[in-house]
Parts: structure tokens; C-alpha cells; sequence
């Protein structure tokens, strides 16, 4: 199977995944919409903070939001959605868990990136496109990414040189049969439980298919991401930046 091939059939796979969230969202016969952070709270351990793999394209590539500024500002102006400033949108690529005894200890996380950079340095700098939005049941609106499957390709090298995310993806529900079939979304929007769907479906529904914008991508992140009850959007906490410098790179970590 080409390249072509195998991306066209990806674009297409991503595409659905996204047309089924919205779907499944807009057809809920509930009048009130959910509240996100609720979800969060219990989904956190009461608010513990998380230790992901990201992409802050907000905090690296503000320009690129000039697209996108237009719908974000009529989302925000709305009572059904809460929009985050500009330099906390980010793409999580990889939960690998929260901080807490029971699950990441704060004296592990270097040894997360420093296992995972020999790897991950081997991906090649790519593109990303952000076209169409959707929402899922959760409550996150999200633009979808075009990635041509480097992010899978990104997590493989991830689980191969980290156990912990080894574990944390093969317990996953992105992982059906052995197969990873992570599809990567940009959140731009939370729900406050306020307002109703009709509302939201006006919001959105024309700007399903909208192709916004291409952003090149030099390097793959890690962060802790300090989400707190009384401020959801606190700065992100980039604690490493790895360099991607393709399938020639065979060399040890590199501080």
C-alpha cells in the first residue's frame, strides 16, 4: 500500500471518529449539556496534575491561531462554552498519568524523557494540518489534526522505550486488538454545563469542515499540565523539548 494510500485512508479514519462524536453528542435527547470540569474532577483523582506528552502549538505557534480566532471568539462570547487563552492549547499526544503516590512519583518524570528521547528523536520533523471541529460526549470541543499518523508513530516509540507508558497505552481504549487508534484532537473549547445544544449546534455546525491552518513541528514535549479547581488554564510546565531529527539519528540521549 503507498503512502497516499495509507494517508488518505488515515484522513478518512479521523474524519469519522469525528463525525461519530458529533453525532452521538448532538443526538442525546438530555436538555442540559455537560459540565467538563466535573468530568475532570473525578477523571483527576480530585484535581491531582497530569504528566502528558503534548504539542503546545498555542504557546509555540500563536500566529496560526489567526484562523481560527473567528470561531473561538464566538465560543467564548457563548455561556456554553469556556475558551482557554491562547498559550495553553495544546495537543496531549500521550496521558501518561497523575501525579500521586499511587500512580507517578515527581522523581520519575526525568527518567520518562530520558528513556523516550533517544526514540522519539528519530521521528522526522512534520506538518500538522487543523481543519473542522466536532465535540465529544465529555464535553471538549476539539479542531481536528491531520498528522499523517507521526503522533502514532511518536506513542510506538514512546511504549518502547518508557514501561510505564507501555502499560498505561496497552490498557488504553485506543488500543483495539494490539492496534493503536489514537486520533489526535486540538481542545478548544470546554463545556460549562450552562446554555443548551441547540445553541452549540448553531455554534458549530459551520465550521464543520473549515480547513484552518498548517503548522510545522521541530520538536515533541512533555509536560506537566497544572490544572487546579480555581484555575483551570494555569500555564503550561514544558519540563522537557525533544529535538526530531529523523531516521538517521541513531545516537544516546543528549541532555
Amino acid at each position: 500500500m503507498s503512502n497516499v494510500t495509507e494517508n488518505t485512508a488515515l484522513i478518512e479514519f479521523y474524519q469519522e471518529r469525528m463525525k461519530i462524536d458529533w453525532d452521538i453528542f448532538f443526538s442525546n435527547s438530555e436538555k442540559s449539556l455537560p459540565n467538563y470540569w466535573e468530568y475532570w474532577e473525578k477523571f483527576s483523582n480530585s484535581w491531582r496534575v497530569p504528566i502528558q506528552f503534548i504539542q503546545p502549538i498555542g504557546l509555540d505557534s500563536p500566529r496560526h491561531f489567526e484562523s481560527l480566532e473567528p470561531l473561538l471568539s464566538k465560543l467564548d462570547s457563548s455561556p456554553e462554552v469556556i475558551v482557554p487563552p491562547t498559550d495553553w492549547l495544546h495537543i496531549s499526544w500521550i496521558h501518561i498519568g497523575f501525579l500521586m503516590a499511587t500512580d507517578i512519583m515527581w522523581s520519575q518524570v526525568e527518567t520518562f524523557y530520558v528513556n523516550a528521547s533517544p526514540r522519539l528523536r528519530r521521528i522526522p520533523p512534520f506538518s500538522i494540518k487543523l481543519s473542522g471541529v466536532s465535540i465529544d460526549d465529555k464535553g471538549v470541543v476539539y479542531v481536528g489534526v491531520d498528522d499523517s499518523g507521526f503522533y502514532r508513530d511518536a506513542r510506538k516509540q514512546a511504549r518502547n522505550g518508557v514501561p510505564k507508558v507501555y502499560e498505561v497505552l496497552r490498557d488504553s481504549n485506543e488500543f483495539v486488538d494490539g492496534k493503536d487508534v489514537f486520533t489526535p484532537k486540538l481542545a478548544i473549547g470546554h463545556l460549562s454545563g450552562e446554555g443548551n445544544r441547540q445553541n452549540l449546534l448553531s455554534l458549530l455546525e459551520d465550521w464543520r469542515t473549515v480547513e484552518f491552518t498548517t503548522i510545522d513541528l521541530t520538536h515533541l514535549q512533555m509536560a506537566r499540565i497544572p490544572i487546579m479547581p480555581h484555575d483551570h488554564y494555569a500555564a503550561l510546565d514544558v519540563v522537557a523539548q525533544i529535538e526530531m531529527r529523523g531516521e538517521n539519528y541513531r545516537e544516546g540521549y543528549h541532555n
